[in-house]
């Protein structure tokens, strides 16, 4: 039995990514912004899979002190599945001055896998897996408007910190190569799936959003088969991309990796921004 801790565990991709683990008999750690709707959603998975080991655990990712004290807790890790996302929403920003989807899409994501690592490098075939999306193909990353200072739109805010899952990801693998440490980093996106997330927009921004969904979503149980595949797939190497297959109701599939993970440059200078907003030294590459 391996140890998952998922975050976004209580609806949509993070929801099924532990149903589907929950019923491989797999230790699954929830870890959810509220405990309440984490709790409903551990008892709907119990109804199912009664003899599952199913545990909670608080986070909110764009609070990097609720992460701090997540990443202290020794939970015995193998998988880290870095799930949770914030989708297009009002201009929010953190306490780091940063808008909120960077701030928990990625930072937060960030820092915990920080925290974590040491736990990780024990583990049994440890992964970490960073879910991203085919939107961050399209983002452009900017870190001189973290702060939304220049401007802010919602979709854009979205892509560009879905760009920097995508570029963590693949800069986590080079770095822990270097290393010589036994985790892997692997990267994994659903296509469009049917969840939750795609409800939340407003204005037209939310008509386009759930027509999308409509027409083009698979189930987000399906969504969730490249996460899986991620985390527990038997010839996974590190570096490697997961997607969804042609079909709504296809397996998942590995892809070749996006020009944007290639970017060595602009990986380095996230990665440098990044250890300066969270003030953590994180697998610093040699001199």
């Amino acid at each position: 039995m391996r140890t998952h801790l998922v975050t976004g565990a209580n609806s949509g991709l993070g929801l099924e990514t532990v149903r589907a683990l929950a019923g491989k008999n797999e230790r699954v750690i929830m870890a959810v912004r509220d405990l309440g709707r984490g709790e409903a959603a551990r008892a709907e998975i119990l109804r199912e899979h009664p003899k599952a080991v199913l545990e909670l655990e608080q986070v909110d990712l764009a609070d990097l002190d609720s992460v701090r004290a997540l990443g202290a807790k020794q939970l015995g890790l193998d998988v880290l599945i870095n799930n949770a996302g914030l989708g297009t929403a009002p201009l929010r920003r953190t306490a780091e001055g940063v808008y909120a989807q960077f701030g928990a899409n990625h930072l937060g994501h960030f820092l915990l896998t920080a925290l974590l690592l040491p736990q990780l490098e024990k583990g049994t075939d440890p992964r970490v897996v960073t879910v991203s999306s085919g939107f961050g193909r399209k983002g452009k990353m900017n870190l001189d408007n973290l702060d939304a200072s220049q401007g802010y739109n919602q979709g854009t805010a979205y892509m560009q910190s879905k760009l920097a899952n995508a570029l963590f990801g693949a800069e986590l693998d080079r770095r822990l190569r270097a290393k010589g440490s036994p985790v892997k980093s692997v990267l994994a996106h659903p296509g469009v799936a049917a969840t939750p997330m795609q409800q939340k927009p407003t204005g037209w921004m939310g008509v386009v959003s759930r027509a999308i969904s409509a027409l083009f979503g698979r189930p987000a149980a399906n969504g969730a088969l490249p996460t899986l595949e991620a985390a527990d797939g038997a010839n996974v190497r590190s570096g490697e991309v997961y997607g969804p297959g042609k079909g709504k109701t296809d397996p998942a599939r590995r892809e070749e990796s996006w020009p944007s993970m290639r970017d060595l440059e602009g990986a380095r200078a996230l990665w440098e921004r990044s250890e300066q907003l969270t003030k953590t030294r994180f697998l610093p590459l040699s001199p």
